[in-house]
């Protein structure tokens, strides 16, 4: 599970959805479509799961990821990442979003977390915040760092 302690360690994605469940299935046809990523659940978990995440042509891994409720606290960070970044909106994104999802990032480059962060984003509907690196972001930035990285 994604540890309470270790939460600026992880990718944070909004969801527009009433409670946080998990959608192995169409985060899994939305990766295979969109990602050229498989996705499935290794392991359910008591408030979400380890998911195995493996791109074409890459080394698959497993994350965990915890869906909870949608905080105060996360609202804040949203707004603090928007006005470094000079505005955008998707903290206005956030705000619309009751629940959200906490994806265990193993550095600050894994792009195993951010290949999962993208597909649940794009699936729910939601911006993609890096408390760490103090920033939110969509799919398309997602998928923009996700092409820098590639070797």
């Amino acid at each position: 599970m994604v540890e309470a302690s270790n939460r600026d360690g992880t990718l944070l994605v909004f969801a527009q959805r009433a409670q946080a469940r998990l959608e192995v299935e169409a985060w899994n046809q939305h990766g295979e479509r969109f990602f050229g990523t498989r996705i499935g659940l290794a392991e359910p978990l008591e408030r979400g799961g380890r998911i195995v995440i493996a791109p074409e042509g890459c080394e698959p891994g497993i994350r965990a990821v915890e869906g909870r409720g949608r905080s105060e606290d996360d609202l804040v960070r949203a707004d603090l990442a928007e006005a470094r970044a000079g505005g955008g909106g998707l903290a206005l994104l956030a705000r619309r979003c009751h629940t959200v999802w906490l994806i265990e990032r193993r550095s600050p480059t894994d792009t195993l977390a951010l290949r999962l962060a993208a597909v649940m984003a794009s699936v729910l509907l939601g911006p993609i915040l890096d408390p760490a690196a103090v920033e939110i972001f969509g799919v398309r930035t997602a998928r923009m760092k996700l092409d820098a990285a590639a070797p």
